[in-house]
């Protein structure tokens, strides 16, 4: 029973761990995209 407990407790904590890396990822994408598209038109963004 102990060990059931201690890996749901995993699986929780990493799966809040990985839903907290999810809008890093999808915020660094679009920064990047916007530097892209900056460079492209002739400004440097970053």
């Amino acid at each position: 029973m102990r060990k059931q407990a201690i890996l749901a407790l995993g699986l929780v904590l990493g799966s809040m761990s990985l839903m907290g890396c999810v809008p890093v990822a999808i915020g660094a994408g679009g920064a990047i995209a916007a530097d892209t598209i900056a460079e492209d038109r002739g400004n440097d963004l970053f």
